[in-house]
């Protein structure tokens, strides 16, 4: 009797835990309810300065916990405004990528408010061989040559963003260092202030721009201008021109004044006879002895 209890005891928790199995597993493996989104999302990459069109942009259906902030579920929230930053295909727009409605195309859309873009003229030396790229940092350095013959450099500039490189707005994937002979032009990012800054260097020097790390935002305290002596190099020392040595001049004070080449004699009465000859301010004098007729008539 006992034994019969104990097999029906232990056929009924088989039976219930095989139902518990079969329902688990029915909960498990039946589809649940998806609740989904639509998001705008790109049709096609998107270059910054692109105001976007109908055409450009599409609706792409996720989860509802995938949708990224700043999304957008309404294509005509996005259409007519211009692209930040580059958007590739099926990414979703978001809306730190895409100007403000009114905000312009092209480069003016990639000022922000309060900021001004400025362009500085570069080559193949102050534009670092062409790496310098749209969205990199520079600074900007001042040359200027003194009256005295030296130059001094400063920073006027720093972390300063490119906005374009010629009419390039975005990065290339792949700088061409040999094509580095033209001569084109950097606009940057600045304030008005620092636009004011570099309209003065450009007139009253030579820039250079100095490529920085993007990740390396430091802005260093003021220093004083690098010179030729910070370089170790010395000015030579320039020695005064020789001047001639002053010719001492005889001016004697004449009891009459003859003209050059004239004899003046004078008869002192002391029994010699001083005859001074003037060339022009020199004077000479020549003295003789005085014959008076009387000493004539004794020696008689």
């Amino acid at each position: 009797m006992q034994r019969n209890r104990a097999l029906l005891a232990f056929g009924v928790a088989w039976l219930t835990a095989l139902l518990l199995s079969w329902a688990v597993y029915k909960k498990t493996a039946a589809p649940q309810a998806r609740q989904t989104v639509q998001v705008v999302a790109a049709a096609a990459d998107l270059p910054a300065g692109k105001r976007i069109t109908a055409a450009d942009v599409k609706l792409l259906t996720i989860d509802r916990k995938d949708a990224p902030r700043g999304a957008f579920f309404n294509t005509a929230d996005v259409i007519d405004r211009a692209v930040l930053s580059p958007v590739v295909t099926n990414e979703t727009v978001l809306d730190g990528k895409i100007a403000a409605k009114g905000g312009g195309e092209g480069i003016t859309a990639l000022i922000e408010p309060g900021m001004r873009a400025v362009s500085v003229q570069v080559n193949e030396i102050s534009g670092v061989s062409g790496f310098i790229q749209p969205g990199t940092r520079v600074d900007v350095l001042f040359t200027r040559m003194l009256t005295n013959g030296d130059a001094a450099t400063t920073t006027v500039l720093q972390n300063a963003k490119v906005l374009a490189y010629g009419k390039q707005l975005e990065p290339q994937s792949k700088v061409d260092v040999k094509d580095t002979t033209k001569i084109t032009v950097a606009t940057l990012l600045v304030t008005q202030e620092q636009a004011e800054k570099l309209a003065l260097a450009m007139q009253r020097g030579r820039i250079q721009l100095v490529l920085r790390n993007p990740l390396d935002n430091e802005i260093s305290d003021g220093r004083e201008p690098v010179s030729a002596a910070d370089l170790g190099i010395k000015e030579p020392e320039r020695k005064p021109p020789m001047r001639p040595a002053p010719v001492p001049v005889s001016t004697p004070a004449p009891r009459k004044t003859a003209r050059s080449g004239d004899k003046q004699s004078d008869a002192s009465g002391n029994g010699h006879i001083t005859v001074r000859v003037y060339r022009g301010s020199k004077a000479s004098e020549d003295v003789f002895e005085n014959e008076t007729p009387n000493q004539h008539d004794e020696n008689d």
